[in-house]
């Protein structure tokens, strides 16, 4: 077939069997989408590719692509450390540097007189499957010096943005022992 030839339409039965797939029955990350899309609708892998490049270049779909949500792959919560002053900038380093669970480490400037100020170091942590959030953070408290800590879970899709920091940090993602 030419690009011509190909039908483009939504009513086209084999093309309604290619999005019913492609857009409400794969699940998870897929290492060979198109095969998963053929396979599991009896297309050709050859004619998915076909027809997916033919919605694609007539604009009747917009993008290809997978979409990995990592908030679904483990448990995750922002928390609130309180500790003391003299053991901040040192938690700060552990947290950033070492803790390979910790992401968007954050020291926030607060007025001492204000609700929740005597938090000033803010992460999010997330621990693989299989491991407690809750186990981690109290092992991490113990470690850095926590007198005090708040998990505060998150929505899938609803990592915070942290503002009025004077240092913050990222940093790239290890394999490492959770507690």
């Amino acid at each position: 077939m030419t690009a011509t030839t190909i039908p483009i339409h939504l009513e086209d039965p084999v093309n309604q069997a290619i999005l019913a797939v492609s857009e409400d029955r794969l699940e998870g990350f897929q290492r060979d989408p198109f095969g998963t899309i053929a396979e599991t609708t009896g297309i050709p892998v050859d004619t998915v590719l076909e027809r997916t490049r033919a919605l694609l270049e007539a604009g009747v779909i917009r993008r290809i692509r997978q979409t990995l949500m990592a908030t679904n792959l483990a448990p995750g919560a922002l928390v609130a450390w309180q500790l003391p002053a003299e053991a901040l900038h040192s938690a700060f380093d552990f947290l950033f540097e070492q803790d390979p669970f910790s992401g968007h480490v954050v020291i926030r400037t607060t007025d001492s007189d204000t609700p929740g100020s005597k938090y000033r170091l803010w992460t999010t942590l997330k621990v693989p499957q299989g491991y407690s959030l809750e186990k981690h953070a109290a092992y991490l408290a113990n470690t850095t010096g926590a007198t005090s800590f708040r998990p505060l879970p998150l929505r899938p899709g609803r990592w915070p943005h942290a503002a009025q920091a004077h240092r913050t940090g990222r940093k790239d993602r290890g394999a490492g022992p959770c507690h």
